[in-house]
């Protein structure tokens, strides 16, 4: 039988431990032989060659913890000073950005010269066969770059097939001519788009992305798995005249502006939460800047980070198995980090954010940092 047992303590745990001048035990407990063992960490590891190896060497005959270690407990007990005390609890962060990483693209590009000079054209070309293309393609100089093959109908009815050229999509997504990576920031644009038409539409002039409202104009509420649990969320409705509530003041639509970056090796998708303000479901409110300006001085931290776990679970859509995913753009995770020291939530927050400072306690303190990402317009 062996008498000795041991046990590796965290880097972390042990400076807290040895913080501060209360006394603090380690026990080594056994529950199926009820067998349970102890050592007074301070005393323990007042040796430095002890402190660097982090290593407990309990002695079962010496160090057993049964009704004999009584006096040696009440001795450690005993305060030398004025009081006992430990520093404050070491506290991890996690910290999430509004970055979503973007996990797969298509493989290939292919590049090939046409006979027509507009995008007009070619899309009247399209509605005269009778086909319906999507976004994932570019027009420039008078050459379709695309995500799609160009060998393959219809596109070789606007491609000439002796020009067509296919490249490894990796040679525009990396390379360090700004004109490539341009071209590359479009066809994500445009896969973007396609994949969240029609239920979602880009708004040329304002440059973002919103729920579009129902045909009836009621209610539209989404289900999500948000950072912890499924959610659920309003993204379209009514806001009615509180003293005619016949009358319909506005309506709400969820909104966020959509930019990719590549970092690195890595690209992503900055969504920024938003808002869109209509007077009849599609005309924009007058009240449209007003209204905007004033949810934004209202909305919190942990509203906002909600939002963008709302649309970064949209984005990556929900796949079964009667479905196949999107070919040319696939989402990832929310970009996040994992600080190994925290800030205490109660004494940052002002005293008047008191429903905030709860929030933060609810979710484990993991209020996102990154509020600048957020905020930008």
């Amino acid at each position: 039988m062996c008498k000795t047992t041991d046990y590796y303590c965290d880097e972390r745990d042990l400076e807290y431990w040895l913080s501060g001048n209360a006394p603090v035990i380690l026990v080594r407990s056994r529950p199926s032989t009820r067998e349970a063992y102890w050592v007074p960490i301070k005393d323990y590891f007042n040796d430095l060659s002890t402190l660097k190896d982090r290593k407990v060497h309990f002695d079962k005959a010496k160090d057993r913890f049964d009704v004999n270690c009584r006096e040696a407990l009440i001795g450690l007990s005993r305060s030398k000073d004025a009081g006992l005390y430990l520093n404050p609890l070491p506290k991890r962060e996690t910290l999430y950005s509004n970055l979503l990483r973007v996990e797969n693209f298509g493989e290939s590009l292919f590049l090939a010269e046409t006979r027509y000079h507009t995008i007009k054209a070619i899309w009247d070309r399209f509605r005269e066969l009778n086909v319906d293309i999507g976004l994932e393609w570019i027009l420039k100089e008078k050459r379709i770059l695309s995500f799609y093959d160009l060998h393959e109908y219809p596109w070789n009815e606007i491609c000439d097939q002796g020009t067509v050229e296919e490249f490894g999509s990796d040679e525009w997504a990396y390379s360090d001519d700004p004109n490539m990576e341009r071209d590359f920031v479009w066809l994500l644009n445009g896969c973007l788009r396609q994949i969240l038409w029609p239920e979602i539409r880009f708004h040329k002039k304002g440059k973002f992305y919103y729920v579009v409202s129902s045909s009836d104009l009621s209610k539209i509420e989404w289900s999500y798995q948000s950072l912890k649990t499924r959610a659920g969320r309003t993204v379209f409705r009514a806001y009615r005249n509180k003293k005619d509530h016949s009358k319909v003041n506005y309506y709400r639509h969820s909104a966020f502006f959509g930019r990719f970056f590549r970092y690195g090796d890595a690209w992503y998708l900055e969504i920024t939460p938003h808002y869109l303000f209509t007077w009849n479901g599609w005309r924009e409110s007058f009240y449209r800047e007003d209204l905007l300006s004033k949810i934004k001085r209202l909305e919190r931290n942990q509203a906002v980070l909600g939002q963008v776990a709302m649309w970064a679970d949209k984005l990556r859509g929900t796949l079964t198995l009667f479905t196949r995913p999107y070919p040319f753009l696939q989402f990832g995770s929310l970009e996040k980090f994992e600080l190994e020291h925290g800030l205490d939530d109660k004494a940052w927050l002002p005293e008047e954010d008191k429903e905030e400072i709860q929030i933060a306690d609810m979710q484990h303190n993991e209020i996102p940092l990154f509020k600048t990402l957020f905020e930008q317009s």
